[in-house]
């Protein structure tokens, strides 16, 4: 009995390719030899800016560096005198952290994109980067006190951690953005944001591509 249904079968998708060719001869199907080139889907810009913008801020680049701090504290007002005898405490620490640039994504617009009516080509315009102070890290890890002399009571200067979040961990921040400034961080962060959208736009089907970075002439 199975052998008979699967000889049925058999028959009857013969019989449905034999139709199929002889249709097709007629004319009354089309060839099974005609092709068609996928479509490619180009993204309108507001669903680009949503893509470009995926996230608010966009770190390309972060600058790790090294910092020596020199930090003294004297009793101030009328017990400043008590400096001269040597009522004081002195630090010297050389801080590490790394500081994070890139491109501050809110500051985008629909204006700021452009796509050719056949979408083949697009323009971008991005912000000015900017280095992100509030992401800014300290390597506590690897950050050392080089000198340590503290010879002032504690109800007179400020104790040891308190005059770190104070007075030497801010500029330490400062100083390490000093430096990242030095070192072209924010041109690096517009060479490689240019680079990243770039190859984005390209990714969306977009042959043609260029982006403009507001301040640099890349």
């Amino acid at each position: 009995m199975l052998k008979q249904v699967i000889r049925i079968s058999i028959a009857a998708i013969v019989l449905a390719v034999v139709a199929g060719l002889i249709l097709q001869q007629l004319g009354m199907l089309p060839s099974m030899q005609a092709t068609t080139s996928p479509a490619i889907t180009v993204q309108a810009s507001p669903a680009i800016l949503q893509e470009v913008k995926r996230v608010s801020k966009y770190v390309v680049i972060q600058h790790y560096g090294s910092v020596d701090i020199d930090y003294t504290e004297a009793p101030s007002g009328m017990l400043n005198a008590l400096k001269s005898i040597g009522i004081q405490q002195h630090y010297v620490v050389l801080l590490r952290g790394t500081v994070p640039a890139g491109f501050d994504l809110n500051e985008m617009s629909e204006a700021d994109i452009w796509v050719s009516p056949d979408g083949k080509r697009a323009q971008v315009t991005l912000p000015a980067p900017k280095i992100f102070e509030e992401m800014i890290s300290i390597d506590n890890e690897h950050t050392r006190v080089l000198a340590a002399d503290d010879k002032c009571p504690d109800f007179l200067c400020t104790v040891d951690l308190a005059a770190f979040n104070k007075t030497i961990e801010p500029e330490g921040k400062r100083l390490l953005i000093e430096s990242a400034r030095k070192n072209e961080i924010l041109r690096q962060a517009a060479v490689e944001g240019k680079l990243h959208y770039e190859r984005l736009l390209n990714q969306l089907g977009i042959g043609e591509v260029r982006v403009v970075v507001q301040g640099y002439d890349l």
